[in-house]
């Protein structure tokens, strides 16, 4: 069945469920195919609501048009959608509503693009919208704004199956919009809204306001009669009404208030009733954006309304912007007595405010007063609502007004503790007034001491560094080292003991997001309490976490006195192995402090076996140090092999032979080998960190020279040499071990190892079983390892997805690297991929190749001949396999007749053997699928990373490998000398070379062979390869002669950035999974799950790109973003993470002019492919990207 076939048959249904005639059924095909009128067909449909047929019926027509959508046909999403809205009219939206929660402008451009007329879009566009109450809003009007440009007929023909309150939003929008002709239909729509609107007043109340009461509204409207309204305005104040219709109401009378002296009125009176939600309203329906417009900062002016209720609602929505500052302030020199009526209005922080304002004047001591009992009062309320009793608070309290002293309260504020400190739970009215009295040094900055130390003496860490922060707009959340050192010298004024202010910054440092900003932010109080509380802090060190310790034990050796390296040596048998990994790293990071190698030798006698740990891997990093002394080097290794000869600890033992690896000659191998060695391994309860894996139950080895079972204890002795090691590797003692059994049957008890660690939730402290289980799993263990590290990925289980990617490394089988090779790649999550990517350069460097080498040497030929041919034997039968030019597989019997695919088998088959071949026969097909995607990933690649081969290199790959060789066929390759293209030709079925003339061509010896990138070519030898393929009816395996290119102007020759791309407005889902899909990342996840940038850097060309944009937050991306520009930079040099604020140092910024022209190309056919959907430009970008230009 095609897809058409298919579809129809969908939309077939659907009319049957629906009673559609047998005449419209029959015509249904025809009509799909434009073989009977379109008004002939429709005609034929019978009247539907579709909001009251059933459910079951309503989702079988949305699964229809959800087939027709993912398969792209335009034409059929058209027809389908007519057929609907002639039988239901506007209920056509619940049909697209039920398969998909919101009508987006997406989906709106997706039903424009397919042919569906306009006026039915954006009556499916606002029949929702209308009556969502969160949704009404400016930004959601795009689309009506939109046609009633391009199409204010379509406006206008919509409105007459609209309801009423569909139909004003639509003509509240059109009378808005400026570009629209004032004719008759205008003014119509103009005198239906003021008449609906007036009403409407009644159904405001829910019918529950006197009638005369709602006339005398009525009557202010239409009279203007201020009197009457300053008697009636309490009455109706005691009236509750509909948060929805006053919204829409209040809201679209003032779009319209310019227009028309009756929808001012009504704005003006609703302002009086409340201020707050009628200026809301019109902030949300109004064409607006935040405080930077004229409109928002004067709509006491163009609304003449009050200005007191301008600036009450104005500070409380815009409290602490700058923009919003400025404008209060000129309010205030305009009409101090409206701004004080204001601040009456006003409560809560929007209060506090506005008398920030006021503490310049005559008046500062009084409202000083007034913010400092403010201040008291939220801040007894966060107590109490934080289950603190009323004895304590009362203690607080007197201390705020300075009644007792620090001294006199200390012990009960110690004593408090509050239930809940969660950022969540913060008040920030308590914060903006304390930020109000720091910035004003009169009376309140002693309250904002006071208020500081006992946060700090309780635990509301969050409130400390919510004080130390500023939000900008531009870069989110940035924290203050000015206001944490003036916070912690407050601290210190107040004689908080060390041990609470390491805890307040314990708590800090494991924060989510503490690296990056807020780190650099703590680093002089850091560094400031390691140098003058050093003793205390060395002495409290051990009752804070982990992290905590981490950081502090980093301050204490960046000192680098003699008595603070002690202290960290000390710390060698800390019980986090968090904390023994920074130790690790602090003696590393710098080959000056191979000074303190001493100390380092001396924990090498350390009677405990954790301290042992960390001096070997300290000593191991020095020496694979480069420039390190031979007489350290030297030192180094007697050391560590005195140590192995006395080491009784068989892990440490096992780490100690890792790290000297060949310098282990000198040990009795028939002792590793013996009873003795395997006795010494199973001693004391050795054996019971095995007893998970049901021994009883695995499956027996074999011993490779007699054939008989080994014991079970030989068996535990092999696995606990691999579970003693920390990394993922081959262990020495463990592979001396199994020399001794046979291959075959230890592989089946490798997969069972594996399949029972897996079955019990592949602990990640038991990983050591994956290296183990790859190393001697063969070829069975590497599609459970691939499944496993998708699954892991994706279920935010990347640590160990990171691990299992370097044990597949270790399998040996060249199907397992290229997994790794694709992996490392092209791979949505960057653990895994670095991960990945780390594998195959130690790989490679084993094997003294480089990466692309490697790569070039794992592709697999999977059982193919010389022929390009693979025989699947049944026993009386053979069936023969073959790459087609397509790299689909042909499967062919003895007589050459082509098969569908490999036949079930047969009675006169061997079972056994057929059953072995069908097997062979799946697994083969997952490889060759697999292969094909790895390899069109590389070639794809080498378009732009200047890959290279030699002329032997280059045959032994592509014509030797029947399956490269089927790639090689299909593309145009270059001759290059010093990185320049002089000859292309291209490989033939025959064997031979030819060029675009089609005359044979002779490849030197010592060739440079690329592929050709289309911007090499000129267009007469790229049209003639073209004709050259399409004369052989070759299609190529990658995009290569039609691939678009791009090449860069003169004028972008002198920039750094491209903005080509600027005020593209695209939606998110659709950007994230195409720019992902070419191997790019999101960039930082910074507040809320926010991001603004993607990225990738090609580490063979040592350059990274940054694509630049609007921004969009993790989890809701189905929202529109506008792009900005792209950024070229030195790769490496960009910090990236969750809640990391780095950015590209301009040292590091390439001018295009740097960027090679293929690599340039290529991105930019990247981010071009990726905004395809796009149909919509910002012509204002600029000035909302906040990038200074």
């Amino acid at each position: 069945m095609n897809i058409k076939e298919h579809l129809l048959n969908k939309i077939e249904d659907v009319l049957e469920e629906l009673n559609v005639s047998q005449d419209a059924l029959g015509s249904l095909e025809d009509y799909l195919e434009d073989e009977v009128q379109e008004d002939e067909f429709l005609n034929m449909l019978p009247e539907v609501d579709f909001n009251s047929i059933s459910k079951d019926i309503l989702s079988k027509a949305a699964k229809a048009y959800t087939s027709i959508r993912r398969y792209k046909s335009n034409e059929y999403i058209r027809k389908y959608i007519n057929i609907l809205f002639k039988m239901g009219k506007a209920s056509v939206t619940y049909v697209i509503l039920k398969s998909s929660y919101w009508i987006s402008e997406y989906t709106v451009n997706e039903l424009i693009k397919a042919g569906v007329e306009k006026y039915i879009v954006l009556i499916v566009y606002v029949n929702r919208l209308a009556y969502d109450y969160s949704r009404l809003d400016n930004k959601n009007f795009k689309t009506i704004y939109d046609m009633c440009r391009e199409s204010p007929e379509d406006v206008i023909k919509a409105c007459e199956y609209l309801d009423v309150n569909q139909k004003m939003v639509v003509c509240s929008i059109y009378c808005k919009y400026k570009g629209i002709e004032k004719n008759d239909k205008y003014y119509e729509f103009l005198k239906d809204i003021e008449d609906d609107f007036t009403n409407s007043i009644d159904n405001l109340y829910d019918n529950k306001m006197p009638d005369d009461l709602v006339k005398k509204i009525q009557m202010f409207i239409e009279k203007n009669d201020y009197a009457l309204l300053e008697n009636i305005i309490d009455e109706v104040k005691g009236y509750k009404y509909s948060d929805y219709l006053f919204k829409f109401l209040v809201g679209f009378s003032a779009l319209n208030a310019d227009k028309s002296a009756t929808l001012k009125k009504m704005f003006q009176f609703f302002v009086r009733v409340n201020f707050r939600d009628a200026l809301n309203s019109a902030y949300s329906i109004l064409p607006v954006t935040s405080c930077y417009s004229d409109t928002v900062n004067n709509m006491d002016m163009l609304f003449e309304i009050p200005s007191k209720y301008h600036v009450a609602w104005y500070a409380e929505k815009f409290a602490g912007n700058e923009t919003a500052s400025e404008i209060l302030k000129k309010k205030l020199k305009e009409n101090k007595k409206s701004f004080e009526e204001a601040i009456s209005l006003s409560e809560g922080a929007s209060k506090n405010y506005l008398m920030s304002f006021m503490l310049d004047g005559d008046e500062k001591s009084n409202y000083i007063k007034t913010l400092d009992e403010n201040c008291i009062n939220v801040f007894s309320k966060v107590l109490r609502e934080d289950k603190v009793n009323e004895g304590d608070i009362s203690v607080v309290e007197s201390f705020l007004r300075d009644d007792v002293s620090f001294e006199n309260v200390k012990n009960t504020l110690y004593s408090i503790e509050p239930q809940n400190t969660s950022y969540w739970r913060m008040n920030n009215e308590l914060i903006e007034v304390l930020n109000i009295l720091c910035k004003n040094l009169g009376g309140g900055i002693n309250l904002y001491e006071r208020v500081v130390s006992v946060m700090a003496a309780v635990g509301y860490k969050n409130y400390i560094v919510k004080l130390s922060s500023d939000y900008k707009r531009n870069t989110g959340t940035e924290y203050s080292s000015e206001k944490f050192h003036k916070i912690f010298d407050i601290l210190r004024k107040y004689s908080v003991p060390v041990l609470a202010k390491m805890k307040l910054i314990d708590n800090i440092i494991n924060d989510y997001d503490y690296m990056g900003r807020k780190a650099a932010a703590l680093h002089t109080v850091l560094k400031d309490i390691v140098v003058k509380d050093k003793d205390e802090v060395v002495k409290n060190i051990d009752n804070i976490s982990a992290d905590g310790r981490c950081v502090f034990l980093e301050y204490i050796f960046k000192v680098k006195k003699e008595e603070n390296i002690k202290v960290v040596l000390d710390k060698f048998g800390d019980g986090s192995k968090k904390v023994k990994e920074k130790i690790v790293e602090l003696f590393t990071n710098s080959s000056s402090n191979l000074k303190y190698m001493e100390g380092v030798l001396d924990k090498l006698k350390a009677k405990k076996q954790g301290e042992r740990e960390v001096a070997i891997r300290i000593l191991s990093k020095w020496l694979n140090e480069e420039g390190i002394e031979e007489e350290r080097s030297k030192l180094i290794k007697e050391c560590l092999n005195y140590t192995l000869e006395a080491e009784k600890s068989q892990k440490i033992r096992a780490l100690l032979m890792e790290v000297l690896g060949i310098e282990q000659k000198g040990m009795d191998k028939e002792k590793l080998k013996g009873e003795e060695f395997i006795k010494d391994l199973l001693k004391g309860n050795k054996k019971n960190s095995l007893s998970w894996l049901e021994f009883d139950s695995l499956p027996k080895v074999k011993l490779e020279e007699s054939n008989n079972y080994c014991e079970e204890d030989y068996l535990r002795a092999v696995l606990l040499c691999y579970s003693a090691s920390n990394t993922i590797g081959k262990s020495v003692d463990g592979d001396r071990l199994v020399q001794k059994l046979n291959r075959d049957s230890l592989k089946l008890f490798a997969n069972e190892v594996f399949d029972r660690w897996f079955e019990k939730g592949a602990e990640a402290k038991k990983r050591w079983v994956l290296g183990f289980s790859s190393i001697y799993g063969g070829e069975e263990i590497v599609m459970k390892l691939q499944k496993c590290i998708n699954d892991w990925a994706k279920n935010s289980r990347g640590a160990i997805a990171s691990q299992a990617v370097k044990a597949l490394a270790l399998n040996g089988g060249s199907s397992a690297l290229l997994i790794v090779d694709g992996i490392s790649r092209k791979f949505k999550f960057k653990q895994v991929k670095k991960a990945a990517a780390e594998a195959l350069d130690f790989a490679a460097e084993q094997m003294g190749v480089d990466r692309e080498e490697l790569s070039d040497k794992v592709v697999p030929n999977l059982g193919f001949n010389t022929s390009g041919e693979r025989i699947f034997d049944y026993g009386s039968r053979k069936f023969i396999v073959r790459l087609a030019a397509d790299l689909s597989v042909e499967v062919y019997d003895q007589n050459e007749k082509k098969l569908k695919n490999l036949p079930s088998p047969g009675k006169k088959d061997d079972e056994s053997k057929a059953k072995e071949a069908r097997s062979e026969f799946r697994a083969f097909k997952k490889q060759l699928k697999n292969t094909i995607s790895v390899q069109t990933t590389r070639m794809d690649l080498a378009l732009s990373n200047e890959r290279k081969w030699t002329k032997e290199a280059w045959i032994k790959l592509f014509v030797e490998n029947p399956i490269m060789h089927k790639f090689s066929i299909g593309l145009i390759w270059g001759i290059y000398e010093n990185s320049k293209l002089v000859d292309t030709f291209r490989y033939m079925e025959d064997g031979t070379f030819n060029t675009e003339d089609e005359d044979e061509f002779e490849v030197p010896e010592k060739s440079s062979i690329g592929l050709v990138h289309p911007l090499e070519l000129s267009r007469e030898d790229l049209n003639l390869w073209k004709e050259q393929l399409e004369d052989y009816e070759i299609v190529q395996p990658i995009k290569q002669l039609d691939r678009e290119v791009f090449t860069m102007t003169e004028e972008e020759k002198k920039m750094k950035y491209v903005d080509r791309f600027g005020g593209k407005i695209v939606n998110g889902l659709s950007l994230v999974g195409k720019i992902m899909n070419y191997g790019w990342y999101r960039g930082s996840i910074q507040d809320a799950g926010g991001y603004y940038e993607f990225y990738k850097e090609d580490n063979s060309l040592g350059i990274g790109v940054e694509l630049k944009f609007e921004g969009l937050s993790v989890g809701y991306e189905n929202e529109d973003t506008t792009i900005y520009i792209l950024r070229f930079y030195n790769a490496g040099t960009v910090k990236r993470g969750s809640y990391i604020y780095d950015e590209i140092k301009e040292q590091h910024l390439l001018s295009l002019s740097q960027v090679p022209e293929k690599y340039f190309s290529e991105i930019l056919y990247q981010v071009s492919s990726a905004l395809s959907s796009s149909s919509t430009v910002n012509e204002n970008w600029r000035n909302g990207s906040g990038i200074k230009f």
